[in-house]
């Protein structure tokens, strides 16, 4: 990408644009609009598109010229923007020739309060987006929260009164919001309940007549409410029933000839009601019914050409109906079909690329439609007008049993569902207009419990881990200038639970490890004026869960970890003018996913771990001048999978971890002067396999957890002179094992990780 320094002219406007400054050394960059490839991992990249459509962007280098502003210009046709490397004055810049826009695509918002699936998701009058119910981590959930996407803020939306999934939302003339039946803790439910968004409370109305779930809900033209079949406990319901928002009473209208559930139900532009396909007593159905509000009374339509359940409908621009995929008497389906009510008759339309069941179906601002599954992470549109179908932009990952939303902007609000194994509470974007999924740049493999350094020319090698179910040796460079990552050489042994140390001349000592057959006391140096690994000296015993520790004599300290089964009390020393290891003292208690932290009076403290009898709170100095180690006071706690930080004042903070009663967001003070700890300010999250990064300005930036079946994107910031922990903005992923680097220029560098069950290739910025 070539700098480019450029004029722009407006038509309605008198002043050029700051960036052809000649007073400044501003310039932007061309950029490739498809894949936005000038957004750099170092600050926000916003895209400023000419007359012409060549779309510019603001280098890192420059701070982000282009910034949005809060004050609102005089006229609509007119966007506000600082360009504040040149000139901090906000203008307003007219969109006649103009697209100005911060994350385009598919991206990552902020997550949900819980993670769930089953749950649906509404559009409310006000534009937010009502989150309900849907079955958690261990739990069925009652819960309820708001997404306000003007503001990428989610907020809590009080209780309904029964947890449920599976149930049906409906969003009434007067704004209410009507939620029915659903499964809950003894079945399938029959309750149903309102939520006012003008007070946020959630109110009881009147019972259905029968409990159901996996039924349909549509809100007729007259605003009544008409609910059909569903389960009703272990058999599948015929019945239908009407709820009338002006009384809170339901009534009995007549029954489908079929009994059926997970079927599809549209209105139509008549305002008659089309229920096709889904599961009935004998199995997978194709027939459809027509239900005329008028008459109150069901009649029989065409069948479909291929039963199917699980499959969706959607009303397009022309009053057809699409039906799409679902799951059939062959499996999962990629055909899809047409309904004209004018005729009645259904016609087989172009078949999607993937087989879908289980999928949503959203129709966008344009009429096309947009079809999404867990099944794979690459949607696809439906050109209602040609009839055929194209792939889109990928996700950033596979969900099952999510909740979509079309925003007033036109663009779509993924919500939770199913990862891998685990119910997820992050949440994704799609702009239509861009087809473009953008966050920052990744790393060319995605992987966990690897490390990442910082080595003297500022760039950050990030080392082994555990790629695709297998061990790797691939190592690759991030340069923070420029934000792009390359490769370099391999590691001679595939490992991951290593360590990394930089040594004084430069180069980066691997030390042991979890490899294809088990621990390892193979250790290896990189040069990175070459690019090149060799082996030097063995450890004597092999280890992983270790630490490893640069002395201020240029030796490194390794001390315990794994060997095998068993947790370790040996440490030994190497030094890098020869090459070789010596055993040193060993410690009182095997231990493994302790800490160890370099004090400034040289010695080094090891705290915690998991030993042979369990969680351990012993903590133990070690003296490079004699050569001994010494026990000290125990920590409070007993604690693995922490952390410990050294603060400018030369205390040792440790956080968080796995003790005796679970994960823990408590944290602790060593005094090295007196040797005594004490309690300080507890996190507002609990966490084990996080990292912790020491800022520019003494601060603690604490990342990540693992909890139960819960990861997090909030992180943590520990300020040492008040002793106090906040929150700070949300991450774009949740994960642990994870590696956390602090470049030259004050910034955290997150790499990898985690996710659930997920390993991550994803890598952000952490501007403090």
């Amino acid at each position: 990408m070539q700098d480019t320094t450029v004029e722009f002219n407006y038509v309605a406007s008198t002043f050029s644009h700051s960036a052809f400054d000649s007073r400044t050394n501003c310039s932007v960059a061309q950029c490739n609009s498809s894949n936005h490839s000038c957004r750099s991992s170092q600050a926000s990249c916003f895209e400023y598109r000419t007359q012409n459509n060549i779309s510019y962007c603001a280098p890192a280098s420059d701070c982000s010229i282009l910034q949005p502003c809060n004050n609102t210009c005089s006229s609509n046709s007119s966007v506000c923007v600082i360009n504040s490397c040149c000139e901090p004055k906000a203008r307003c810049l007219p969109l006649t020739f103009t697209t100005f826009c911060s994350l385009v695509g598919w991206s990552k918002v902020n997550g949900m309060y819980y993670s769930r699936d089953g749950h649906t998701s509404s559009v409310l009058l006000n534009g937010k987006i009502l989150i309900v119910g849907g079955y958690g981590c261990t739990d069925i959930l009652k819960s309820a929260e708001l997404y306000d996407p003007t503001v990428d803020v989610w907020t809590t939306a009080g209780n309904m009164t029964y947890g449920r999934h599976h149930h049906t939302t409906s969003v009434l003339p007067n704004g209410k919001v009507l939620v029915a039946g659903g499964a809950g803790y003894y079945g399938a439910l029959n309750t149903a309940e309102l939520y006012d968004p003008t007070t946020g409370i959630w109110t009881m109305t009147g019972n259905m007549t029968y409990p159901r779930r996996y039924h349909t809900a549509s809100v007729l033209l007259n605003g009544k409410v008409l609910v059909v079949g569903g389960d009703l406990y272990d058999n599948t319901s015929n019945s239908s029933e009407l709820y009338d928002p002006i009384t809170g009473v339901w009534t009995i209208t007549g029954n489908v000839t079929y009994g059926r559930s997970s079927h599809t139900s549209s209105v139509l532009p008549n305002g008659k009601v089309l229920i096709a396909g889904g599961y009935g007593y004998n199995g997978t159905l194709n027939s459809a019914e027509l239900y005329d509000p008028l008459t109150d009374t069901w009649t029989a339509t065409n069948n479909m050409t291929y039963a199917r359940y699980w499959h969706t409908a959607s009303v397009l621009p022309n009053g057809k109906v699409l039906i799409v995929g679902g799951y059939g008497y062959y499996g999962t389906s990629n055909s899809a079909e047409l309904y004209d009510p004018v005729t009645g008759v259904w016609t087989t339309t172009g078949n999607m690329t993937y087989n879908w069941s289980y999928h949503t179906a959203l129709v966008l601002d344009n009429g096309n439609v947009l079809i999404i599954s867990g099944s794979t992470n690459t949607p696809e549109l439906y050109n209602y007008l040609t009839e055929k179908w194209t792939v889109t932009a990928q996700m950033t990952g596979k969900r099952y049993e999510f909740a979509a939303s079309v925003l007033n902007n036109g663009n779509i609000l993924i919500t939770g569902g199913w990862g891998t194994e685990l119910t997820l509470y992050s949440v994704e974007l799609y702009d239509p207009s861009r087809n473009v999924w953008s966050i920052i740049k990744s790393t060319r493999s995605n992987r966990n419990w690897h490390t990442s350094t910082i080595l003297s020319d500022g760039k950050v090698l990030v080392a082994g881990g555990y790629i695709n179910s297998s061990y790797s040796n691939g190592c690759e460079l991030y340069d923070p200038a420029t934000g792009i990552w390359s490769s370099t050489g391999n590691m001679i042994y595939a490992r991951y639970l290593h360590t990394a140390s930089i040594l004084s001349n430069g180069t980066v000592l691997i030390i042991g490890g979890d490899g294809h057959y088990g621990a390892l006391n193979t250790a290896e140096l990189y040069d990175p004026t070459t690019g090149i690994w060799t082996m030097t000296g063995n450890m004597t015993y092999p280890r992983r869960y270790h630490t490893a520790s640069v002395l201020l004599n240029g030796k490194v300290l390794v001390v315990g970890g794994d060997l095998y089964d068993n947790t370790s009390n040996s440490s030994e020393l190497y030094d890098p003018i020869t090459g070789v290891w010596t055993i040193t003292g060993n410690v009182t208690y095997g231990r493994s996913s302790h800490t160890s932290s370099v004090l400034p009076n040289g010695k080094v403290l090891i705290a915690g771990g998991y030993g042979y009898n369990g969680t351990l709170n012993s903590a133990e100095l070690y003296d490079p001048l004699t050569d001994t180690w010494t026990a000290t006071n125990n920590m409070t706690y007993a604690r693995y999978w922490h952390t410990a930080s050294v603060l400018p004042n030369g205390k040792v903070l440790i956080v968080g971890g796995y003790g005796y009663y679970g994960t823990s967001n408590s944290a602790e003070l060593y005094d090295p002067t007196t040797g005594i700890w004490r309690m300080t300010g507890n996190m507002i999250n609990s966490r084990s396999g996080h990292t912790a990064s020491i800022l520019s300005d003494g601060k603690i930036l604490v990342v990540g957890y693992e909890r139960n079946c819960d990861v997090s994107t909030s992180p943590e910031l520990y300020n040492p002179m008040t002793e106090l922990w906040i929150t700070t903005s949300n991450r774009n992923w949740a994960s642990a094992g994870h590696s956390a680097s602090v470049l030259s220029n004050g910034n955290v560098l997150v790499i990898g990780g985690t996710e659930y069950s997920t390993v991550l290739m994803s890598a952000e910025i952490y501007q403090p």
